[in-house]
């Protein structure tokens, strides 16, 4: 990590976390975003130990979520993430020598009714930082993929292209 400090010390750093199962326009719109709000983003990848404490468990496995981010334009930096509160991970970079001002999540949550995301929101703040909110993009989402193809499966349609036995 400490290679890419000293270009950035100036600039505005930013922090946002995604689970980032079955990688798609979605994920890659909020990343954008928050990339056109910093000079240098760096994303937590959930553990998928992580993401099954409130959702799911993960498709596709932790290694390989955290090579696609790292693969994506806007992001600059991957680190792990195993709580959901962003305070360890934050208090961990900062630490480090970051000087992280920007929190990102998306409008999908409320950091007035979700408690982890206000004590993100909290956190940030309390270093100088803020908390911005990119529009949550409604049309994709990993699970309404995931419900789209037991949809197709369910009509008897080929959702997954395997040829079917004559």
């Amino acid at each position: 990590m400490r290679e890419h400090m000293y270009k950035y010390t100036r600039g505005v750093v930013g922090y946002a976390f995604v689970v980032a199962d079955l990688l798609h326009y979605g994920h890659l719109h909020f990343l954008n975003e928050c990339k056109k709000h910093c000079d240098f983003l760096i994303v937590g990848v959930y553990t998928d130990e992580l993401a099954e404490t409130y959702k799911r468990r993960p498709i596709i496995p932790f290694e390989e979520r955290i090579e696609l981010v790292r693969a994506l334009k806007p992001v600059d930096m991957v680190i792990t993430v195993h709580d959901r509160s962003c305070v360890p991970a934050l208090k961990s970079l900062i630490a480090e020598g970051w000087k992280v001002k920007v929190l990102f999540h998306g409008t999908d949550w409320n950091p007035e009714t979700d408690k982890d995301l206000r004590e993100s929101r909290d956190y940030i703040e309390s270093v100088g930082g803020k908390l911005i909110q990119p529009e949550y993009y409604e049309a994709t989402s990993t699970t309404k993929i995931i419900k789209e193809i037991l949809r197709r499966e369910k009509d008897g349609e080929n959702p997954v292209g395997w040829q079917r036995n004559p």
